[in-house]
């Protein structure tokens, strides 16, 4: 094999790897719709819980927020093809899923957690999620999300009771709405610009 040949082929094996990376993101753009939802359920489970409601709030927000991911997850998969980083993100998220419906509900029913740990480990369990989410997919904004996550981490472990509400209020806005929200519009762009070429 010559060196011109060993070049190319390099090439186009870097050229596939950057293919599948761009695909991923695509992929995860097209589920910006679940960073929303779940953006929503936990703000609907807080209020709830605030309004009295503690023991009710979260076991059928997050019950309901499952059952609607998964029957728009199923509907829209339908017309996604499947890529190899969009299924090993796609694995991270449902691991970190099927982690907290364990520990959550297993923490709160033997009362061994309090506020500031529940925010603690929700927060470090969607940053470490996002975080690994971003460095396979190569996505700046998804890495920010991960960080505003980790500080809401810190700062519910050193934060009083209202400092630590507060900040984990912020950071669902601006990492699950405003970026659920981002990767809407960017899927609808990525459609007009397909529509367009096409």
């Amino acid at each position: 094999m010559t060196a011109d040949n060993e070049a190319q082929e390099l090439r186009d094996r870097l050229s596939l790897i950057e293919t599948m990376i761009a695909e991923g993101r695509r992929s995860t753009e097209s589920w910006g719709w679940t960073f929303v939802l779940w953006g929503v359920a936990y703000y609907v489970a807080i209020l709830w819980a605030a309004l009295g409601h503690t023991y009710l709030a979260w076991p059928v927000t997050m019950t309901c927020g499952v059952a609607l991911t998964m029957f728009i997850g199923i509907r829209k998969g339908r017309t996604h093809p499947g890529t190899s980083i969009g299924r090993a993100v796609s694995s991270i998220w449902m691991a970190m899923g099927i982690s907290m419906l364990l520990l959550f509900p297993s923490l709160s029913i033997s009362g061994k957690i309090d506020q500031y740990g529940i925010v603690a480990i929700v927060a470090a369990m969607l940053g470490t999620t996002n975080a690994a989410s971003s460095i396979i997919l190569k996505w700046k904004a998804q890495f920010a999300t991960a960080i505003v996550w980790w500080t809401a981490t810190v700062a519910a472990c050193f934060g009083s009771h209202t400092q630590c509400g507060i900040v984990f209020l912020v950071a669902i806005f601006f990492c699950q709405i405003v970026f659920g929200v981002y990767g809407m519009i960017a899927e609808a762009r990525a459609h007009r610009l397909e529509a367009d070429h096409a």
